[in-house]
């Protein structure tokens, strides 16, 4: 039994080994793409209307803030071109209420061309921006090893000259 694999089975390995970087990099470099671009360069609406508070899960005491519970918040809210769409979001408050600080007329950032990518706030270049951005970097970094073509090994002078 060889152990040497045959030609055809390694240059399809090193073909899969350079298209898994560039699908995985293109995933997270689009998906962290859309909170930055949402945040930055969305537009603004306002809630109109709080339609959902509802806790689920259970009791998650973290450090420092014990009797914490995962509230989801749905809202609908209106975009600049007067269209009504809805949005929802996930926050931490106590036993009895959400503490998300979402209000009738509070701001949402949403992209222009999608509305349903929104997120409550004023498009501050914030922690979380920050986070994504650094995720997109990642994810171009893993495009880039996936493109990049494999440098040949240097072969010695004796080598070259006995082949010459």
């Amino acid at each position: 039994m060889s152990l040497i694999m045959p030609k055809r089975k390694r240059k399809a390995n090193k073909l899969a080994d350079r298209i898994a970087p560039i699908i995985i990099g293109v995933i997270i470099a689009l998906c962290s793409l859309i909170p930055v671009s949402e945040g930055l360069f969305g537009r603004t609406g306002y809630i109109t209307e709080i339609r959902s508070s509802e806790r689920f899960g259970g009791r998650r005491d973290e450090p420092g803030q014990p009797n914490t519970y995962e509230w989801h918040i749905g809202y609908t809210f209106k975009t600049e071109s007067g269209e009504v769409e809805t949005g929802s979001v996930t926050v931490k408050g106590d036993a009895i209420s959400a503490k998300s600080g979402l209000r009738v007329g509070s701001h949402i950032r949403y992209l222009a061309f999608a509305p349903r990518f929104n997120r409550p706030g004023e498009g501050k270049f914030d922690g979380a921006s920050l986070f994504y951005l650094f995720l997109t970097a990642f994810g171009v970094f893993m495009i880039i090893l996936g493109v990049r073509k494999e440098i040949p090994g240097k072969k010695s002078a004796k080598h070259r000259r006995s082949n010459a």
